[in-house]
């Protein structure tokens, strides 16, 4: 068979075809905010991929997790750390990880159409 042949093979089914142009398609799960996916997961700590859209705010959820880090791989982004009254921004820039306290809310507010890792331990 020439390589001619076997392009003639190929399905041409709409349905699956992969839209490159779609940030936020699968393998991520469709959210208000944008996507998300489980990257990596094992008995010690899971590791979720965050796309959001530039404007979004995101609620980055401590509940039952510990030893919590975020880390934009690409974009900009406020992350703000709620602790009561007071609300402390710090600037996130790709590569630039943050630790996460699990006692505090914090929310993510993407400038930028943003990626962004988390990991974490359960609780």
């Amino acid at each position: 068979m020439s390589t001619d042949d076997a392009e003639d093979e190929l399905p041409d089914d709409d349905e699956n075809q992969v839209d490159a142009t779609d940030d936020y398609g699968p393998p991520f799960e469709t959210r208000s905010f944008g996507g998300e996916f489980i990257w990596a997961e094992a008995e010690g700590y899971t590791c979720k991929i965050l796309r959001v859209r530039a404007g979004e705010k995101v609620l980055v959820s401590t509940r039952g997790r510990t030893d919590m880090v975020v880390m934009l791989t690409g974009g900009r982004g406020v992350l703000e750390v709620i602790d009561g009254e007071e609300v402390d921004r710090v600037e996130m820039l790709p590569a630039a990880p943050v630790g996460v306290h699990p006692e505090r809310e914090h929310r993510l507010i993407a400038m930028t159409d943003v990626e962004m890792f988390t990991v974490y331990t359960q609780g």
